[in-house]
């Protein structure tokens, strides 16, 4: 049984546009019966820059049973994901090989805010030790 948690960054803090664009991508998820669903995710209410002053983050965390590895089909259905939100950095851990995938947006514009589209993505082979083990456009 393995737990993926992560977070949806971006780097500007302060933009109730940016909330609001966000919010209505994850509101539109299935609740449930795929690998990605809306109740796996949570974003602190808006506005509330004592936890979160610097980025707008959207923290998630979801738990498989007889998942062991980092499936292809999780990847694509949550790179789907990343594809319809305004993001600039993501990370993901998946506890039971220990993997680590990191993705870096390939630009951010907090003055059109749109869906983020290009993106590296990066594997480690575990959270503890950060060894880069490939990359991928």
């Amino acid at each position: 049984m393995a737990i993926i948690y992560g977070y949806i960054s971006s780097s500007a803090s302060d933009d109730k546009a940016l909330d609001n664009f966000n919010q209505a991508i994850l509101q539109q998820l299935p609740p449930y019966g795929t690998y990605i669903c809306r109740d796996m995710f949570a974003m602190l209410p808006y506005g509330n820059r004592a936890l979160c002053k610097y980025s707008h983050i959207i923290h998630f965390a979801a738990e498989y049973d007889e998942m062991y590895v980092m499936l292809d089909d999780w990847l694509e259905e949550f790179e789907n994901l990343l594809s319809q939100l305004c993001w600039s950095h993501v990370n993901v851990i998946e506890t039971y090989s220990g993997c680590r995938f990191e993705w870096q947006a390939d630009k951010f514009d907090l003055k059109s805010i749109k869906a983020t589209t290009k993106w590296i993505r990066q594997n480690y082979a575990s959270y503890h030790l950060i060894n880069e083990l490939m990359n991928k456009a």
